[in-house]
């Protein structure tokens, strides 16, 4: 195991020759003592790292969407591009800003980048290092293709098989943050993501003991997730079944002891990969409360009403209780309840409505009080597709989902949905998100493109 001092070190290090090649005010290297990257263990250090935000993601997506509604009260502490993000406003990021949602995702490609350039020029001393070199490899593909899906589903418009040519954004495949590049195709960017993810179907481990590391289990599930943002059905399909046949294990929730205030363990055994929210001042703060419509949808005997929300100070308001992280953290990895439901919308979608509520009805056998469950049945697609849509609510309740699925379902007019937040409550003004707004996509931060000239997105 290298060590924590390591680490940093070799992290220091690449923050500085970013600073050198982005702001260009230091003539010279600095005379310190710093780590370079140019072993195996370097290499793996710097994919494992937490300080690089490898395991993270961002939370305007989150805020953006409908699970939570913020009191009045956060609305003053939260940033500026939070409240931006929350209202829908023209303008989400200060002039001559940058921000985390984009940079962080580019951070974490530009890490993966400095281990696939590193190993390109590694030469192993064994076939032992060989095969350590492939699996190195194919994590750093992961970690890749994760970044640019994360930047993707934030930054260019939702996906249209009848128009795969729109802007997409930057693809980052060298750690020279010298080579400018502009924004790609939807189409482009998706093809080098699936292409990172297959790379390593035949290398990486089947499972890892702690899903922190890529693996096949953890590639096919986002494979299947990415398919299912291009609305191709076949594929998340094949993608989400394959996850299954390594691993289809679920919770019964009947088994969780509801006295404890995370009933959720870290790494239970739903968990294919482990991501969370970043820190928002939004997921422990007292003025954020589930928005009271989604709480509608579940009925007594349903056990998530009482280990994913409890009463909230303010009467009649919830606040969110339970989480995959085993803490207050927001979730936003990959598990298996989000692969069988991915699964059963790409069922119903082909065709397949037997096999399809069938995933629902065991979804929902582990999620209501024992022997309460009343199973579904066969029924037509526009129904079934109501139902999933209705269970991918209630079971991935602030996973950072919702606001990709709502880009997905405004493509069929029996889903698409009309968001409202009310603006100025003592005045009863509203603000309303229509289902073909160009807002489904953020404005790219003006920093960026002042460093990296590119078309900024319509709002």
């Amino acid at each position: 195991m290298i060590k924590k001092k390591n680490i940093n070190s070799i992290l220091g290090f690449i923050c500085l020759v970013c600073l050198w090649g982005c702001d260009g005010f230091l003539d010279e290297k600095p005379s310190i003592s710093l780590a370079i990257p140019q072993t195996l263990d370097d290499f793996q250090a710097l994919l494992d790292a937490e300080p690089s935000g490898m395991y993270r993601s961002q939370a305007l997506g989150l805020l953006s969407a409908d699970d939570l509604v913020l009191g009045d009260a956060l609305l003053q502490q939260v940033s500026f591009a939070q409240r931006a993000a929350y209202f829908w406003e023209d303008e989400v990021f200060l002039d001559g800003t940058s921000h985390v949602s984009w940079s962080a995702p580019y951070t974490k490609i530009f890490y993966a980048n400095v281990v696939l350039d590193g190993l390109a020029g590694y030469t192993p001393a064994s076939a032992e290092e060989e095969s350590r070199m492939e699996v190195l490899e194919a994590s750093a593909k992961f970690f890749r293709a994760m970044g640019h899906f994360e930047v993707l589903g934030m930054y260019s418009q939702p996906y249209e098989e009848g128009n795969p040519d729109q802007l997409g954004i930057p693809i980052r495949l060298t750690s020279d943050i010298n080579v400018k590049t502009g924004r790609a195709t939807q189409r482009e960017v998706y093809e080098q993501i699936i292409e990172d993810l297959k790379s390593g179907l035949e290398i990486l481990p089947v499972k890892e003991d702690r899903p922190v590391r890529p693996s096949v289990w953890a590639s096919e599930a986002l494979l299947s997730k990415v398919y299912l943002t291009m609305k191709d059905y076949e594929n998340t399909y094949l993608h989400a079944k394959n996850a299954l046949m390594i691993d289809d294990t679920l919770m019964d929730y009947n088994s969780l002891d509801p006295s404890l205030n995370y009933s959720f363990e870290l790494f239970n055994p739903e968990v294919i990969f482990y991501r969370q929210i970043s820190s928002s001042r939004v997921e422990s703060n007292a003025n954020t409360f589930v928005n009271p419509d989604l709480l509608t949808l579940y009925d007594s005997a349903d056990l998530r009403l009482e280990y994913f929300f409890k009463p909230a100070r303010t009467e009649g308001m919830f606040t969110v209780r339970g989480r995959y992280t085993g803490d207050f953290y927001y979730f936003s990895g990959l598990a298996v309840d989000e692969v069988m439901l991915d699964m059963a919308e790409a069922a119903a979608r082909l065709g397949n409505t037997g096999e399809a509520v069938e995933l629902l009805n065991r979804l929902n056998e582990n999620r209501y009080k024992t022997g309460s469950f009343i199973p579904l049945e066969e029924m037509e697609e526009s129904e079934l597709m109501e139902k999933v849509v209705e269970e991918r609510r209630k079971e991935l309740f602030c996973r950072g989902v919702r606001w990709s699925d709502l880009r997905r379902y405004n493509s069929y007019p029996e889903l698409a949905v009309t968001l409202s937040r009310k603006f100025n409550p003592e005045k009863e003004e509203t603000v309303m998100l229509p289902p073909d707004s160009p807002k489904y996509a953020l404005p790219i931060p003006p920093l960026e493109i002042q460093y990296n000239p590119m078309v900024q997105n319509p709002r």
